[in-house]
């Protein structure tokens, strides 16, 4: 890992890389503005229509705001613009992959896992889609979550796995986590406390695929039920 002091000179801005089991940082305070923070969790209110995904079939419940900017609310958008320029996971993380962020957030914005409408929400064990769906020769390399709900308990944590071994990434308010994708990058969520809400945003970062990730490219997630929490 990169020594992150570099990128990060603020005196309550603390960075925290995780190795196992598999590569990830948190970086605690990564906006300089609470209020701003503030904003982009309450639009979330302002925001009628989500796209929901999953059921007990599909090993998820959680909602996602529609794909295209228009529809993010301003105060959310002007956050994930933020990550999006204020974030470089290659250098961050010591990688080289060549990653860049999309600004149509395909694949993150807005997302809520909630306890809504009595549903609990929650996520199964998974692996993200490999690829773009809308850019095929875009291979997905890292995401970056940017944590806003101030009111959190453990089952907000992210659950991480590698096949093998398994951890976790803390959620806190104005924390951003980013982790590497790879076709062992297990995450999930068990079913979040009644009555909360875990909000975050998310960016997703891209590169041009090589003919060989072509052999193996996904555009749906993959979910693994026997993989513990």
């Amino acid at each position: 890992m990169a020594d992150n002091n570099i990128f990060y000179k603020e005196k309550n801005v603390r960075v925290k890389s995780i190795d196992k089991p598999y590569p990830a940082i948190t970086i605690e305070n990564f906006h300089p503005s609470e209020p701003m923070v503030r904003a982009a969790a309450e639009s979330f209110d302002d925001v009628e229509d989500w796209v929901k995904y999953g059921g007990d079939d599909a090993g998820q419940i959680q909602y996602c705001s529609k794909l295209g900017r228009e529809n993010v609310p301003a105060p959310a958008l002007l956050m994930l613009d933020y990550i999006a320029t204020h974030c470089n996971p290659d250098m961050m993380m010591g990688f080289d992959t060549k990653c860049f962020p999309d600004m149509s957030h395909y694949g993150g914005g807005m997302m809520i896992t909630p306890n809504r409408n009595g549903e609990g929400g929650y996520l199964g064990m998974h692996v993200d889609a490999s690829h773009h769906g809308i850019h095929n020769n875009w291979k997905r390399e890292f995401s970056a979550i940017l944590c806003l709900s101030e009111n959190y308990d453990s089952s907000f944590d992210l659950r991480i796995h590698n096949g093998k071994e398994h951890g976790t990434i803390p959620y806190k308010f104005n924390q951003l986590n980013v982790f590497k994708c790879s076709e062992n990058s297990w995450h999930g969520l068990p079913e979040i406390t009644k009555g909360m809400n875990r909000k975050t945003l998310g960016v997703m970062y891209w590169s041009v695929m090589t003919e060989e990730d072509k052999k193996t490219a996904r555009v749906r997630a993959k979910f693994n039920n026997d993989l513990e929490f």
